[in-house]
């Protein structure tokens, strides 16, 4: 006479696990990763990141990983992922275009005279 009960309760849970799966995965749709090289705020070295970011208003996440942290799995506050949605940038400086910059500059190829100085 329980047999059914057991039967309903079984299917029930099935698909209610199956209902739960699926929103997860739509959900998890609209967002897409990247790799990228910023400086890390806390360290102030490079670190190759892969940054997650919603599809839709285009805010970072989070960051799922990163070569600082041992194991690629960040255990920090994630500080980089609040400054760069403040629209501050982590770009590490190339020392090549540093360079080229600076020897543009000294041979003035390229750049706009200036004010004179006082």
């Amino acid at each position: 006479m329980a047999d059914w009960l057991v039967v309903l309760l079984a299917t029930a849970g099935g698909v209610g696990s199956l209902v739960v799966c699926t929103r997860r995965l739509l959900a998890r749709r609209h967002y897409r990763a990247s790799e990228v090289t910023l400086v890390c705020p806390r360290t102030g070295t490079p670190a190759r990141c892969r940054l997650v970011a919603d599809g839709r208003s285009g805010e970072l996440v989070e960051i799922r990983r990163c070569s600082l942290a041992p194991g690629g799995v960040p255990t920090c506050e994630q500080d980089c992922v609040k400054l760069l949605n403040l629209g501050i940038r982590l770009a590490p400086v190339d020392p090549a275009r540093r360079g080229e910059h600076a020897g543009a500059r000294d041979a003035g190829a390229g750049v706009p005279p200036g004010p004179d100085a006082p």
